[in-house]
């Protein structure tokens, strides 16, 4: 008998294990699961595969084999115009489906480096989509490049967080610069906002909440650092 092994790292899941070549998760989305279905029948590649559902009502996924990043220098020349074109390519193939509802597209809702699994230092898949969601492509862009391509910690200069960023975009597709910086500070002052309410939000356990707590912190340095060095960005993206 195959032992699940707890897979840790989420902020939003109650429960995620993995048994065998399977991620069994809860609290399970139907809506994520119709995504996922629609993405395997079009042949999207970068996206786990639903399975169905176990016997304890969790999602079931296909599990893919790799490692998220937190640092450039985990990845691989490449890497990030292979992100920006996997994300476009999300946009595309659900753009005009009902499942954009009345919205361009279809967004992941949270493809940052922590819910990108990378091999040899090349993004290959999007994991953790509940919270994928109808939406307008430039919010998920604006979020795919803030946490890909903005780095507040750890010693990476200001020009290779900017040639990373136009790398980013050009794999992506033309985009306004304006519009992309625009749609990078939005994204952080939304996480800010978001995670200030949960950070009171007294129905919320001390764990979720100093998770709260540290990205207010991020999101209020990725900012920061996203509005002194907007000249420098916009160049890069010119």
């Amino acid at each position: 008998m195959t032992v699940p092994e707890p897979l840790t790292g989420g902020n939003n899941a109650h429960e995620v294990v993995r048994i065998g070549d399977a991620v069994h998760r809860a609290p399970r989305s139907d809506y994520a699961a119709e995504v996922l279905r629609h993405l395997e029948s079009v042949g999207y590649e970068y996206a786990p595969r639903h399975l169905g559902v176990d016997d304890q009502g969790r999602d079931v996924l296909s599990y893919i084999p790799g490692e998220t990043t937190d640092h450039p220098s985990q990845r691989a020349p490449g890497a990030y115009a292979r992100a920006g074109m996997m994300l476009r390519q999300l946009h595309e193939v659900t753009a005009n489906h009902p499942l954009a509802r009345d919205h361009p597209c279809v967004l992941h809702g949270d493809p940052g480096p922590f819910n990108t699994i990378v091999r040899d230092g090349l993004p290959i898949a999007f994991i953790d989509w509940t919270g994928c969601a109808p939406g307008a492509p430039l919010d998920d862009l604006g979020y795919l490049a803030w946490t890909w391509c903005v780095q507040a910690v750890g010693n990476v200069p200001i020009a290779d967080q900017a040639a990373h960023l136009r790398e980013l975009r050009d794999g992506y597709g033309e985009v306004a610069p304006d519009d992309l910086l625009a749609a990078m500070l939005a994204s952080q002052s939304h996480i800010v906002d978001a995670e200030t309410a949960n950070l009171h939000e007294p129905t919320l356990s001390p764990t979720r909440r100093a998770h709260a707590r540290r990205a207010i912190t991020w999101a209020e340095s990725s900012r920061a650092m996203t509005a002194d060095h907007s000249t420098r960005f916009l160049a890069a993206l010119s």
